[in-house]
Formats: C-alpha cells, structure tokens, sequence
C-alpha cells in the first residue's frame, strides 16, 4: 500500500514561502468570510425573531376554537369567558415566565376636529414583556384599569396628539351597538414596526372590556423564560388545557410568523449564494498554486521518478501538498474568524433603520459552532479537489521529457 510522504510534502509547501502565505492566506480569508458572515445571519435572524415573539407574538397564544380561522371576521364570538381562571392554570406550568391577557378591536379615533381609524389593544401592562416596544414621550399605562391610553408614534403624529391631549374612541361592541369613551393620552410609544405605530394605540385591558361591553378575551399571549423552551411547553399547555375548548398555538405556528419564515428561507439562500462564491476564489487559488508547481518541478519529477518513486507516490505527494495548504489555511482562518466575531459581537455594527422599521439596528455576530465545521470541511474539500487535476497531471509525466526540463 502507497503512503503519504507527508515530511517531503510539507517541505515541498515551505520551500516557496511568499507563494504558500498567498495562498494560505486567500484559504483563511474564506475560512474567517465564511464564519462572520455565518454569525451576521444568525445574530439578524435572532434579533428579528426575539423582537417579533416579545412584541407582538408571544412564545404561544391560546385562544377559543376557531379564533384562528374566523376571529379576524367575528372575533366577538371567540371569547375566552374566564381569563381569570385559565390565566391561573397557564401561569402555573413550568417555564412561563408570564400571561398577558389581550383583547383587540378595531375603532374610530378622535382628537379636536381629526378623526382616524386605529388598531386598539387592551393590556396589561404589567404582565406585557416588549423590550422592543418603548415609550418615547410621557409614560407608559398604569396598570388594567383607568381612561388612559399610550398612542403609536404615526398616530400621535398624524392625529397632532400628544401627552395630555384628551381623546375620544368609538368602537362596535359584540351586541351590534357602538359605544365609546373618552381617554386621556399620557404616552407615545415606538414599537420598532412603522406599520404597528402608525394605527395602534394601547389602553387597559378592563377599560376595553367596559368600552367593548364584555368580561372576556380573545387570547392570551405566553411568554417563556427562553425562545428554545416553546415547542416543549406548548405541549404541556395542550394537555393541560385539553377539554377547554381552547387552541395553543407555539409563535412559529402562527400565521403571523410567516414573515419570520421567509426571512429566515431568504437569509440561507443569501448565505447558500456567498458559499459558493467563496468556495470558488478558494478553488482557484489553491488550483493556481498547485498548477503553479507542478510546473516549476517537472524536472525535479522526472528526477524522483527516475529514482524509483511511483506514480501513485507522485500523485499523493502533490495531493498531500494540497491538503498541507488547506489545515495551514484553515488553522488560521478559524482563529481569524472567531477573534472578528467576537470583536465585531463587542463592537456592534450600527445597520441603519431598516425597512418598515423605526428603530436602528445594531448588528451582533454570534459564534455559530456549525459554521466552524462547515468552514474547516469545506477548506480541506476545496484544496483536495483543487489538489486533484495538477497531481494527476505530474503523475502522467514521462520520465525521460521531465527530466529534458533538467537540462
């Protein structure tokens, strides 16, 4: 059996140092590319997600059967009638950090002589965990009760309201009657979503349900101590509320969670398209190198083979070479790539506004684990496969025209 002459390979790599450190350092480049770029994704996706699920969805949603499908038509008949007692229930189960009863409706907003139509949400404030959701002027609600309420940004702005302002809110109550009250604003708030803002405003849940004539709610939102847990505990939550008459949803079954789906779809095709790119420039660098010295050594080939080495010798030779340069390569471009992911995690990159946002964002880069595998497989596959063509080539030399490149 023919072995690696993995001593004479690795002289033959040091022997041309400027040409070795080029290359070494075009393999590291795309070995530290790929593990940055691997956590920019991750930390995006993240960011997204955690901010999605604190400020609008929750880890899970109950809500009575059939909320899901025809709530958005008639939510009034999908009513959970005792929020108090199933509230208890959910707040008990292991790993619920907290409940927040929520009850939506659609309204007419008034402040002097401008009127709008507006999203309004009835809220705890005390049991709500937004980080994401901010109020920028005044304060935020006081508690379930009281006639106040917080206004988005795009609201306040376009109905010229501000804390203190006094404002009047209609809205149609389950029995078909309209009915309304008049609030008081004593805050403005920025959720970080233009769309949100620009037609939300929130006021205490027990003011909705006297405006709204109603003790019930449409859902509960659960929120858990870590994102990781939910698909655990909304099987726990099911079994626990079986029989209720109610649905438990994890915030990736929503259907307000596609968008966080196709976000994360797009990101690993972005990242597919930038692998590519990379494994080639590292391809061809290696190829060139190796190329390279096939070329300058036909002599010195013809020479050893003449001496009796064989030709699978000279073909594991060259290869040998190739995979020398991919673990110099590689060894570099993971330390590379984890000291810049951990700096730039430090640093934080400011990222603007991004669309149909409102708020800065400031890029983190996890370490990804996976990616570090990823980066030293593909390192060592891409200089094997480079290392292919050009040891193939001197292997096939004829010993007698090599060694003409003697003379």
């Amino acid at each position: 059996m023919v072995a690696m002459d993995w001593g004479l390979a690795l002289k033959n790599v040091l022997r041309n140092r400027a040409r070795t450190s080029v290359t070494v350092c075009a393999i590291a480049a795309g070995c530290a590319s790929l593990i940055v770029t691997a956590g920019f994704i991750r930390g995006a996706i993240q960011e997204l997600q955690e901010s999605y699920i604190r400020a609008f969805l929750g880890h899970i949603q109950v809500y009575a059967e059939g909320f899901s499908e025809k709530g958005s038509i008639d939510p009034f008949s999908y009513m959970i009638p005792d929020p108090e007692g199933v509230g208890k229930r959910i707040s008990g189960l292991p790993g619920v950090l907290q409940v927040a009863p929520r009850l939506e409706f659609f309204g007419l907003l008034s402040v002097a002589e401008t009127s709008m139509p507006c999203l309004a949400q009835g809220v705890d404030p005390r049991k709500e965990i937004s980080p994401l959701l901010k109020v920028i002027k005044g304060r935020d609600l006081a508690g379930s009760e009281g006639y106040e309420a917080i206004i988005g940004e795009g609201l306040a702005k376009a109905l010229h309201a501000k804390e203190g302002d006094s404002l009047a809110l209609l809205a149609n109550t389950p029995g078909g009657g309209l009915n309304g009250l008049d609030l008081k604003v004593v805050g403005v708030f920025r959720s970080g979503t233009k769309a949100y803002d620009d037609r939300a405003l929130r006021i205490p849940i027990r003011t909705a349900q006297g405006l709204l004539r109603s003790e019930g709610i449409q859902r509960f939102t659960v929120f858990l101590q870590d994102t990781g847990q939910a698909p655990a505990a909304v099987v726990r939550l099911r079994q626990a509320l079986s029989g209720d008459g109610l649905e438990v949803k994890a915030w990736y079954e929503l259907d307000d969670a596609d968008f966080v789906g196709k976000l994360v779809n797009f990101y690993d095709r972005l990242f597919l398209v930038l692998k590519i790119i990379i494994m080639v420039v590292v391809i061809l660098s290696v190829f060139n190198t190796m190329n390279m010295a096939a070329l300058e050594r036909i002599g010195e080939v013809g020479t050893i083979m003449a001496l009796g080495m064989k030709t699978k010798e000279v073909l594991l030779l060259f290869i040998a070479e190739g995979l020398i340069l991919g673990l110099l390569g590689s060894a570099v471009g993971l330390g590379l790539g984890y000291g810049l992911a951990r700096l730039l995690s430090q640093v934080g990159v400011p990222m603007g506004v991004p669309p149909s946002m409102t708020v800065e964002w400031i890029a983190r880069f996890p370490v990804v684990p996976r990616a570090f595998a990823f980066a030293f497989v593909q390192a060592m596959s891409t200089c094997l496969v480079s290392s292919v063509y050009p040891a193939w080539k001197s292997s096939r030399l004829e010993i007698a025209e090599a060694l003409r490149h003697n003379v």
